[in-house]
């Protein structure tokens, strides 16, 4: 499934982003409950805000030219795979990224994913950052998949290997693509426990990792390849987390489980598309971004401009926001406004944006294909990310 979803990516990118790229451009002024907060984004990912009202974001990078030294199936299916410093975090002043941490591993593949710095968190008052790009298979053999601490000059610290970890611990149903470096994506702080939930979305396993480095199994999905994604956490403890499904990613396949801290898993949602992130809202409604509706049933699969994010209401999805370039994360402001980064694919030099969803109680918005203003995109230069990692 994972070869499927990044070959109908790679499709995506190549069919259908130039043409995306076209209409983005609003005709107007600014798009009606839709405002653009941060422009100039390198394959934006995660992000968060700090208490004094920050906004940080995990940018998965575009690449580099390094080779990987091991193979695995993941590098016939799609590979091999050339990776980089590339990666980063990033902080929002006047809408434009300023470099925090750079140096992280990204890679990219042959027919154009790439994988990078995807999260980050907070606990215990330290930013962390969860990475997926880094490993052998990825080009990166010196940096590590994992979770890395953000040090106040601007370094990365490793604090738990996650490509170690898989190798040495495989689920119970390996997929045909397996990917040993591709653990890293959604990353939760649980500020009870002192540790962090974190997705591996290519083996399907929700997974515990502690500031001492140790890391352990809370969830095996690995059944049937779901590609679990985003995470939000619950209110009464555990995760919420959503799922892509496989290509051609039908609509009403995918769902939302709750992962309590035992690990014992609850269905909470069904009938969603292509979930790739989760949101819980100030009175604890859930809401999910998918990333593409009415897919085709072949490739390129994803329509671009068909981007969505719903609620939750009974045993039904409400639409808040239609018409989004595949949107890729969600998250509650501390304004209680609700935000969205996109795109998930195509913004490798700076194209990525994140925006506010101005979307009053009990109403449905309808936005045009892309989040992006040509003018505020203009405004911002993507970061050079060349921090190296400690």
């Amino acid at each position: 499934m994972y070869r499927s979803l990044l070959l109908g990516i790679a499709l995506a990118i190549a069919l259908i982003f130039p043409v995306a790229a076209q209409e983005a451009t609003p005709a107007g002024g600014p798009t009606d409950g839709l405002t653009v907060v941060a422009s100039g984004l390198t394959n934006p990912r995660g992000f968060l805000w700090t208490a004094d009202g920050s906004l940080w974001v995990a940018q998965a990078g575009n690449g580099g030219a390094n080779e990987a030294t091991e193979e695995a199936p993941t590098t016939e299916a799609i590979g091999p795979w050339t990776g980089g410093p590339s990666a980063s975090v990033v902080r929002i002043e006047a809408g434009c990224p300023v470099l925090v941490a750079g140096g992280l591993p990204s890679s990219a593949d042959t027919i154009g994913g790439v994988l990078g710095a995807e999260d980050v968190a907070i606990l215990g008052g330290q930013l962390y950052a969860s990475v997926d790009g880094g490993g052998a298979v990825h080009g990166n053999a010196a940096q590590p998949s994992g979770v890395y601490r953000i040090l106040a000059d601007g370094a990365a610290e490793l604090v738990a290997d996650l490509s170690a970890w898989v190798r040495a611990n495989p689920v119970a149903n390996i997929p045909p693509d397996f990917d040993p470096d591709a653990a890293g994506y959604s990353l939760v702080a649980d500020e009870v426990t002192g540790t962090f939930w974190v997705v591996d979305p290519n083996s399907g396993q929700i997974l515990q990792v502690g500031l001492d480095g140790s890391v352990s199994r809370i969830a095996d999905l690995s059944e049937g390849h779901p590609v679990p994604t985003g995470l939000a956490a619950a209110p009464e403890g555990g995760v919420y987390v959503g799922f892509l499904t496989a290509a051609p990613f039908p609509d009403n396949a995918s769902r939302v489980v709750y992962v309590a801290p035992d690990g014992a898993l609850t269905e909470v949602w069904t009938g969603l598309t292509m979930v790739t992130d989760v949101a819980v809202g100030p009175d604890g409604t859930l809401y999910a971004a998918e990333m593409s509706t009415g897919n085709l049933t072949e490739p390129p699969f994803l329509v671009p401009g068909s981007g969505r994010i719903v609620r939750q209401r009974g045993e039904s999805a409400e639409v808040v926001a239609s018409g989004l370039m595949f949107p890729v994360s969600l998250a509650f402001g501390p304004d209680g406004a609700l935000y969205s980064a996109s795109p998930a694919l195509g913004s490798n030099q700076g194209e990525g944006v994140i925006a506010r969803l101005d979307v009053p109680e009990g109403s449905v918005m309808a936005t045009p294909v892309a989040m992006l203003e040509a003018e505020q995109a203009a405004e911002c230069a993507p970061v050079a990310a060349a921090t190296p990692v400690a």
